[in-house]
């Protein structure tokens, strides 16, 4: 009778050890929810730190965000989650008018930087991409999912500039150890 009550408090106690290596630990993001014109809703979702954000679409999962954290258009990057395959990655400057996507299939995706009072407009190879007007987003129709990749880097980008971190969201940057041989 003992050994079956200690087999049987075994396997209640192994399943349980179990079922909590199998869980998965997920960050808690900022969702937004955005449609195009062909397919059901996408989702965004950011990290609560700004660093990068998710776009789920359809079955497919794409990772948006910006080389080393630094928010110029020369370091965005549009990576497939599934296959770690980068699929477009930013280049130029909107200073020099050179500012545009590459994307892995060779396609040149050139942006435009129009700015105004209120806003802004980026232009795409195919009119208006995204619109900042009365210093909020507008939507704007997209063509292709090269448009809908771009306009979501664009809409990540808008709410990076315009949203701070939360207060309980820690930034951890290693010091920058410097060698001093002349002490």
């Amino acid at each position: 009778m003992k050994k079956l009550t200690l087999f049987f408090f075994g396997i209640i106690f192994s399943s349980g050890i179990v079922k909590g290596q199998e869980s998965e630990w997920k960050t808690p993001m900022h969702e937004v929810k955005l449609t195009s014109g062909e397919s059901e809703e996408a989702v965004l979702n950011i990290d609560p730190s700004f660093r990068f954000a998710d776009l789920r679409q359809d079955d497919r999962v794409f990772r948006l965000f910006y080389d080393n954290n630094n928010a110029i258009i020369k370091r965005a990057r549009i990576v497939d989650q599934h296959s770690n395959l980068m699929v477009a990655r930013g280049r130029g400057s909107y200073f020099w008018g050179t500012a545009r996507f590459e994307f892995i299939g060779g396609e040149v995706f050139k942006v435009k930087l129009d700015r105004n009072r209120n806003g802004y407009e980026i232009i795409g190879p195919n009119g208006p991409l995204f619109k900042v007007e009365n210093f909020g987003i507008s939507p704007v129709k997209t063509l292709n999912e090269r448009d809908f990749l771009a306009q979501a880097f664009f809409v990540f980008d808008r709410i990076k500039v315009t949203q701070k971190p939360q207060v309980n969201v820690i930034h951890y940057a290693p010091p920058i150890t410097t060698f001093n041989n002349n002490q």
